[in-house]
């Protein structure tokens, strides 16, 4: 079946405390995909395969919780759709400073080997279930080629809400792939570190995500919507001066990205504020605990 590329072998126990976009997500399918059962949907897909902007070698992005709710508190429940090497998974990639074909020289939480901080937050050890399914097909399916997203059918995400970029950074992918899934899904989030580089289009899906006070104010003068990842609280002060809000995660409402959506880019209009936080992760809130007074 064409629709159930990259499947993972390793299947969560399910969830059914769902939200009403998965039970509409779920209704979509059956009949799309003539299945009459949950467990028929896929819960892993890679959506696309070919070489990285970055850098050329060959990276995939993949899907996952497709079937399953997600359980990440933060984003509560979406898709996670992820930018992985097709060659290298994550953690073997980031500890060997090999990180290049999916994570731009302009983030600085890239890996230590790279010169970064190695303050990413994503447990990529966790990954590794995903990616290997992801390998797997293509090794044995893909041969490592293109895989186009359009080989689905242009309804297929209907009702969904999926976040781009659990891990990796957009930006190594082609825009007209994000723009594909965009144009499907519900609501989205997604972010990109190389947003100096990049082409004014991609502030309609993405929001800039910085590390400084300079790069906040520089990304909102190139019409950019900023998510400031603070590792200083004095810069808390400074983002809100410049019209930031505090993420709805992580304030008292804790009102996850699902519910959200406010991470969309330029979609809903460039001028609606940006959001800040306090830089996360192990590595992160260490650095942040540091230039604590």
């Amino acid at each position: 079946c064409p629709f159930q590329r990259g499947i993972s072998r390793y299947t969560p126990k399910p969830d059914y405390t769902m939200s009403n976009w998965r039970k509409r997500f779920r209704s979509h399918l059956k009949p799309l995909l003539g299945i009459t059962r949950i467990d028929d949907i896929p819960s892993t897909i890679v959506l696309w395969a070919g070489p990285s902007r970055l850098d050329g070698k060959p990276i995939m992005v993949v899907a996952s919780c497709v079937r399953v709710p997600s359980k990440n508190g933060k984003t509560e429940d979406m898709i996670q759709v992820a930018i992985m090497s097709q060659t290298l998974a994550p953690f073997t990639a980031w500890s060997a400073g090999l990180d290049g074909s999916v994570c731009p020289d302009s983030c600085v939480h890239r890996s230590k080997p790279r010169g970064g901080k190695g303050s990413c937050y994503v447990n990529k050890a966790r990954l590794h279930d995903t990616w290997n399914a992801a390998h797997n097909y293509l090794t044995e399916h893909g041969k490592g080629g293109r895989i186009e997203p359009d080989h689905l059918p242009s309804d297929y995400f209907d009702h969904a809400h999926m976040r781009f970029g659990m891990e990796g950074d957009p930006s190594a992918v082609p825009l007209r792939v994000w723009q594909y899934l965009a144009a499907q899904v519900a609501r989205w989030t997604g972010y990109t570190a190389d947003w100096a580089n990049l082409a004014q289009d991609w502030a309609d899906l993405f929001m800039a995500s910085v590390s400084s006070i300079p790069d906040m104010l520089r990304a909102k003068s190139l019409g950019w919507r900023p998510f400031f990842s603070s590792f200083d609280p004095k810069d808390d002060a400074a983002a809100v001066t410049a019209g930031l809000r505090l993420c709805l995660a992580e304030s008292k409402a804790a009102v996850g990205c699902s519910r959200c959506g406010g991470c969309d880019g330029n979609q809903k209009g460039a001028k609606r504020a940006g959001f800040f936080l306090s830089t996360h992760g192990a590595v992160g809130a260490s650095l942040r605990k540091h230039t604590t007074p």
